[in-house]
């Protein structure tokens, strides 16, 4: 009986392995998984002809407005350097290039702008007078509550009248 048993079993597996593949042999959507074929987009980039248009950039010292905002970026990065100085001792030579850096950025914008707005930038760069003049005192000579106070009326006088968006149309090269 074990043996009528093993060979049962035996043919029913050798049946259902062949249904199985006769099964896998005729399905064609199972074919088409198992075999590679060419991506469409390879196809068509073929077929694609770019048209090649030059698009001209003006150089950056031929954009008055790139370098405004290039300009106004840097200053309140710096300015907030020079916060953050503030707060450190012996931090004089730093807080004193980070002034230099201020300045030469605020030249930069001032030399974009026309005369009636250099006015606002001369008021901006006079408010950082006081903190130039604090650094040749001691660190416990310093009014260190003005220095904020200034940094604050500094910052207010940038955003309020000298973002890009309040000045465009006082550019130089650039009409309303």
């Amino acid at each position: 009986m074990r043996n009528a048993h093993r060979t049962h079993t035996t043919c029913l597996l050798i049946f259902s392995l062949l249904a199985m593949s006769m099964s896998l042999c005729s399905c064609e959507p199972l074919r088409k998984k198992f075999t590679r074929q060419k991506k469409r987009a390879q196809l068509e980039d073929r077929n694609f002809i770019p048209v090649l248009e030059p698009i001209e950039y003006p150089a950056p010292e031929n954009n008055p407005q790139q370098m405004y905002k290039h300009h106004y970026a840097m200053v309140k990065v710096w300015h907030t350097d020079l916060g953050t100085l503030l707060k450190e001792k012996n931090a004089e030579k730093r807080s004193g290039y980070t002034l230099k850096q201020i300045n030469t950025h605020i030249d930069g914008m001032r030399s974009l702008l026309q005369p009636v707005k250099q006015v606002e930038v001369d008021k901006l760069k006079q408010t950082l007078t006081y903190y130039t003049e604090s650094l040749n005192q001691t660190g416990p000579q310093r009014n260190v509550s003005r220095l904020q106070s200034d940094l604050r009326a500094f910052y207010r006088q940038l955003y309020h009248k000298l973002r890009f968006d309040k000045v465009r149309g006082s550019l130089v090269g650039i009409s309303k």
